[in-house]
């Protein structure tokens, strides 16, 4: 027996297609699904109708299916996805188009709207051009009346929109798919983070995946980045992808495997990120457009994002050296933050107290302990600090003593944030709390000159390409050890000194003149690097 929801929704079309003056095909799939056509439907006056059906379903949709993933796309967001697709793509405007996760056909609606805008009368459009899948049949069921309410009429050919799982059907999904491929593969998958629970795989479903991509399927991946996998496989050589994706496909270590086996089949031309969140799911997101047939070595998708964000391009020279070369660096984790949290106390006089350093203390050059208060454990702190005393007598003793090996002067790096925020701790008094990562020089007479070259507007924007999409905001570097060894050195040691001197003084402003200067960038990247990092610290 079909269910309510589809009940409803065959009424919805019904009385949006009489509202419109269209009269919808007999052997519509949604009347199958929903048990039968309608006798009547009251008219639902609307000026986008068939845009319409779609929030219906999406109205509809169960607190289970969006746990699931199963969001829809906003207009404005399709619109964009198809436009970007299509960028500099030229040939004939009559393009198949398919979306191998249709949902209620928003992304294909706006493709038909493209076709329509180029020439090709709308019923052609839906009836030959615009092909789509989804797992849900009534999803599948209501992409296909939208179309045909959206052409007057015209629903897709049998076949051409279909209730299947494209991820492990591929291109059998439909029963007669283009032969040599879909000219434009476009789309809003479902995002399925692995550690939710409504959205993780089981065994079964990891092992078939394995099997079908390889090595790409990574314990953590995303079910967005491998939509990308299968979009490649249906799009036609010399076609174009563009997938909605959430922005850590762009740098994420477990989407590389993703990354890597597309750059075997398709060049990236364009990633952009729309601002703000777009859909229900509020997932910041991101949409890699690629050029299916050409293979790239090495394709730079947190560069480009972090390009789509506003951050200047800064390359250096080959061989510089880098914080590495000089410092080493040590990052906490889950256990040292837990083996931390009942140890720490409001700070008293006592000297077996330590200052704990969270990022949110963290400033450019500068630590907000004391003066700012601060969140660690589920509360709020004037001036946290650790018993050494009491964690030395705790149950962990691998947590004591990582502490006791970083109570040297270092430099303590915050993260989540804009541009690289640093600070010297002079005195080796100060207990970095995860994620802060630690620095520390080999030589303490180079604190001030380390913190310098951490906290450039040039090392921040290098940064800021190479793990964008990564952090918990858009724009945010992602800190770890391993980044924090890899920003080069300046090539001016003279300005350097000036530059160290500044942020030791406070003076930002001069600090980002100086620090910029000593990387001898070309002047118009300088100019940019220097106005962006001064905006982003704001």
């Amino acid at each position: 027996m079909a269910d309510r929801r589809a009940r409803a929704l065959a009424l919805t079309a019904s009385g949006l297609a009489a509202a419109a003056g269209v009269r919808l095909p007999q052997d519509l799939e949604l009347w199958r699904v929903a048990g039968g056509r309608p006798a009547s439907a009251a008219r639902i006056e609307s000026d986008d109708p068939a845009g319409a059906l779609v929030t219906a379903l999406e109205s509809a949709l169960t607190d289970a299916e969006r746990r699931g993933g199963a969001h829809y796309t906003p207009p404005e967001l399709a619109d964009q996805v198809v436009a970007s697709a299509l960028a500099k793509l030229s040939g004939a405007p009559s393009r198949a188009f398919v979306d191998p996760s249709c949902g209620g056909g928003a992304v294909l609606l706006a493709a038909g709207r493209r076709l329509e805008a180029a020439g090709v009368p709308p019923r052609v459009a839906a009836r030959d051009l615009l092909w789509g899948a989804d797992i849900d049949p009534l999803a599948a069921a209501v992409t296909e009346a939208a179309i045909a309410i959206w052409s007057g009429g015209t629903a897709p050919a049998a076949g051409h929109v279909v209730a299947a799982d494209v991820l492990a059907r591929g291109r059998r999904a439909w029963p007669t798919p283009p032969p040599a491929g879909f000219d434009v593969v476009v789309g809003n998958p479902p995002f399925q983070g692995q550690l939710a629970k409504g959205s993780s795989r089981d065994a079964s479903e990891r092992e078939a995946l394995r099997e079908r991509f390889g090595a790409a399927v990574t314990p953590y991946v995303d079910t967005a980045a491998l939509f990308l996998l299968v979009a490649v496989e249906l799009a036609a050589r010399g076609g174009r992808v563009a997938l909605v994706q959430p922005r850590s496909t762009a740098a994420a270590r477990d989407a590389g495997g993703v990354r890597e086996a597309l750059a075997a089949r398709a060049r990236l031309v364009d990633l952009w990120a729309p601002e703000g969140f777009r859909f229900a799911a509020r997932v910041h997101v991101c949409v890699p457009v690629l050029a299916v047939g050409r293979r790239e070595s090495a394709p730079d998708w947190a560069g480009r994002l972090a390009a789509s964000d506003g951050v200047p391009p800064v390359r250096f020279e080959a061989g510089r050296r880098t914080v590495g070369d000089r410092a080493t660096a040590v990052a906490g984790f889950r256990q040292h933050y837990y083996g931390l949290a009942p140890h720490v106390r409001e700070a008293g006089r006592s000297r077996t107290l330590a200052r704990l350093g969270t990022s949110g203390l963290v400033d450019i050059g500068s630590c907000h302990w004391g003066r700012r208060p601060v969140r660690f454990a589920g509360r709020a702190w004037e001036r946290p600090a650790v018993d050494r005393r009491s964690l030395a007598a705790g149950d962990d003793p691998a947590v004591a003593a990582w502490v006791e090996r970083l109570m040297r002067p270092k430099i303590v790096v915050a993260s989540q944030t804009k541009v690289v925020e640093a600070a010297v701790d002079r005195t080796g008094s100060w207990v970095p709390c995860t994620p802060v990562v630690s620095v520390v020089p080999r030589d303490e007479r180079e604190l001030d000159l380390l913190a310098a070259a951490l906290c450039s507007p040039p090392a921040s924007a290098w940064a800021a390409a190479r793990v964008a999409g990564s952090g918990l905001s858009p724009g945010a570097i992602r800190m770890s050890s391993d980044l924090a060894l890899s920003i080069p050195l300046p090539a001016d040691r003279r300005t350097w000194r000036k530059a160290a001197t500044a942020l030791a003084e406070g003076d930002l402003a001069a600090f980002g003149r100086f620090g910029t200067a000593m990387h001898h960038l070309p002047d118009a990247v300088a100019d940019a690097v220097e106005a962006w990092w001064t905006d982003a610290r704001q």
